[in-house]
């Protein structure tokens, strides 16, 4: 059998009837958006002005001519507009470009309606402007859906072939009727026919790489909210841990020595009491600042400490903090030196950078024997300022310094003088120098002490 033209005609018809209600379910147990929707309406236009065109012989001039290839022309819009949204995102310029190109073509057509050739090469130039449009935009997301390759190159090798129909349309002459059947308008139905069931089907498996796309980063989006949860737990487990022995302990030895001082004091010689209270002052100081840094430290996990970096002067604030540590240091009778630089100007949150240096320093003083020596120093490379807080402590080894600056890590430390230490306070530094767009790291030989070092940037 011979498939002339409105017999391929009635096939293009049935295959886009089923392709509506193939997209009328997809839209409704799949993929509920308005870009679908654009689609199928673009679709559905195209059937009706089929339906129109191949009854041209027993409807009126109206219907078959100007309002079959105003729905023509519309739906080439439509389907193509539908197309590149898939990734729902409106796309205004082109859409007016669209609007005003669809009304442009249609107006054309009004003025050569009589003309059957003219007429005609105005709908495939209308065909082949808006599918290579479609083309071009499909193509710029390759990287993101392969599916859009496939479709893309399927939207420009249609594009090519009704530029190369229109050049022998040009050549045809009076009187000339389509619906006649010539063999390029035969071939013209088959391969549309051909092209429009690929961009369909195309479509369907684009839709379905965007739904494991979607799948996959929801599942990620879990997987990420399950290590939050995670750092969260570990993080409660912490903070109860420091809370019932860290916090607590210091206060026992607190009481104990001030009920020894109240019951003893007429006993005592002045250097023992002396001895006593330097004690407690010192173990009140350094519960203060961890009470201090487990209250920074909760902040940071509820996001109620923001960074806010300004241009500061690092010498003074070096300096402030020595001063705020020194009456720690001279209980154990250390040494706290700043080896003074030029003038330097760091970028970086004034009250962040003061907890992490006193941190580090009072960390140093904890592992650093009576008479001991801890030196700050920095030095201004390119684009940051390296700051180092050196020590000749107890040192510390390879599993020690592995487990630093890790929540999860059990590190139970003791100090030269019998001080605990949790971890809590080189956690807090190491958040509060990645705020700040520095990073911190240690160097230490068990026996020979340690060097704490840390950067912020210049700008």
């Amino acid at each position: 059998m011979t498939l002339d033209y409105p017999t391929i005609l009635f096939f293009f018809v049935l295959t886009n009837i089923f392709n509506i209600a193939l997209f009328i379910y997809q839209y409704f147990f799949h993929h509920k958006k308005w870009y679908l929707s654009v689609f199928i309406m673009g679709i559905l236009f195209q059937t009706i002005a089929m339906i129109l065109i191949g009854n041209r012989n027993s409807l009126p001039f109206l219907l078959t001519v100007q309002i079959s290839n105003f729905f023509l022309i519309s739906s080439f819009a439509l389907t193509t507009f539908g197309l590149i949204s898939f990734d729902g995102k409106i796309r205004k310029n082109l859409l007016w470009l669209f609007v005003v190109f669809t009304l442009l073509f249609y107006f054309s057509f009004l003025l050569v309606a009589e003309n059957d050739i003219i007429r005609i090469i105005i709908q495939t130039i209308a065909c082949s402007f808006f599918y290579g449009i479609g083309a071009f935009y499909l193509f710029i997301n390759k990287e993101k859906y392969k599916f859009s390759i496939i479709i893309s190159i399927a939207l420009f090798i249609y594009s090519i072939f009704q530029l190369y129909r229109i050049s022998i349309l040009y050549h045809v002459e009076q009187p000339y009727d389509f619906l006649k059947g010539s063999a390029i308008d035969n071939w013209y139905l088959i391969i549309s026919l051909f092209i429009v069931s690929t961009l369909r089907i195309g479509f369907i498996m684009l839709l379905k790489e965007i739904d494991q796309k979607t799948i996959f980063l929801i599942n990620a989006k879990i997987e990420q909210n399950k290590l939050k949860l995670e750092e969260l737990n570990k993080t409660k487990d912490k903070l109860f841990s420091i809370i019932a022995h860290d916090l607590r302990s210091p206060f026992n030895g607190i009481l104990g020595f001030s009920e020894l001082l109240i019951k003893n004091s007429k006993d005592f010689e002045v250097a023992e009491s002396e001895r006593y209270l330097g004690i407690i002052n010192s173990s009140a100081k350094n519960t203060l600042i961890l009470l201090d840094n487990l209250l920074h430290w909760v902040k940071t996990q509820t996001g109620q400490i923001i960074c806010k970096p300004e241009k500061i002067n690092l010498t003074s604030v070096i300096k402030e903090v020595l001063e705020i540590s020194r009456s720690i240091a001279i209980i154990k009778s250390i040494t706290l030196n700043y080896i003074q630089s030029d003038a330097i100007e760091v970028y970086a949150d004034a009250n962040m950078l003061k907890i992490v240096l006193r941190n580090i320093i009072s960390n140093a003083i904890k592992f650093t024997n009576p008479y001991g020596k801890i030196e700050v120093s920095a030095i201004q490379n390119q684009n940051d300022i390296e700051i180092t807080v050196s020590d000749n402590g107890v040192g510390m080894n390879e599993e020690t310094l592995n487990k630093l600056f890790k929540i999860d890590s059990t590190i139970i430390t003791i100090g030269t003088a019998a001080e605990k230490g949790s971890g809590l306070g080189l956690i807090l530094c190491k958040e509060f120098v990645e705020k700040q767009r520095g990073k911190i790291w240690v160097e230490s030989k068990l026996g020979k002490g340690s060097d704490f070092k840390f950067t912020l940037p210049l700008n």
